[in-house]
């Protein structure tokens, strides 16, 4: 997959850049001989949802053409505080348009609402907290850094609709990078690849949009928080299908 996705893309940066998708030689599936050791069979393989592959560009060879969706899950740690993520679908496809030139087409960003434990004092009291990611740019998967630029949205009672960590002015950008040594092909047929993803460049800001909760939830947040002070880890999982397999 070149140098694709982002997010979990799971992106390599310094040493192998993903976009959190994969790296670009990742998506041609190795010969048996090759293949890496498959994961353990505690390892939980999700399912992989192809509902938002993006429509083609005109003149294109869909067989040329690869709808790539990442999955991922972990902990992002905020100013010393753990929250999960889970990113049930990151889809985008690229492959060649007609001129022969790299092409790519962002298809959707979804992620699941989680509970934040500690609820919206951190002290287990009071109203509860759920977060939720939105990608408020799309990402360029054949970027050197595959960059996602990210809003945590917060909700609970007395914070609104519009309460969330970073905004699309000032959003968290995550460039989570593959761990190098994590990469196993769990399957050549359905394509699956799994590795594990870093960042622990991110800066986070203030809350915005929270009204009275505001100073609140800074506080619970520790925000804002400089670069070095957060973390995002976890399990990407990646697999494609070319459009004349859809």
């Amino acid at each position: 997959m070149r140098k694709t996705s982002a997010l979990l893309a799971a992106t390599t940066v310094a040493a192998a850049t993903l976009a959190v998708p994969v790296a670009a030689s990742a998506a041609t599936p190795p010969t048996a001989a090759s293949t890496a050791p498959a994961a353990s069979a505690t390892t939980a393989t999700p399912t992989f949802d192809f509902r938002d592959c993006p429509k083609l560009p005109a003149g294109v060879d869909p067989a040329a053409w690869r709808c790539e969706v990442l999955v991922a899950e972990g902990t992002a740690t905020i100013g010393g505080v753990v929250v999960p993520f889970d990113f049930t679908a990151v889809t985008h496809a690229e492959g060649p348009m007609p001129d022969g030139t790299p092409g790519q087409v962002f298809g959707g960003f979804r992620a699941a609402r989680l509970p934040v434990s500690g609820r919206q004092s951190g002290d287990g009291h009071g109203p509860k907290l759920w977060m939720q990611p939105h990608m408020t740019a799309v990402p360029d998967f054949y970027s050197q850094t595959g960059t996602m630029s990210l809003a945590f949205q917060l909700t609970g009672p007395r914070l609104g609709e519009h309460c969330t960590i970073g905004t699309p002015a000032a959003p968290v950008q995550v460039a989570a990078a593959r761990v190098a040594g994590t990469t196993q092909w769990l399957s050549q047929d359905p394509p699956i690849i799994t590795f594990e993803v870093l960042d622990q460049t991110l800066s986070v800001p203030k809350v915005s949009g929270c009204g009275r909760a505001s100073e609140e939830l800074d506080r619970r947040f520790a925000l804002p928080s400089p670069s070095g002070a957060n973390q995002l880890s976890g399990t990407a999982f990646y697999s494609f299908k070319t459009y004349d397999q859809l």
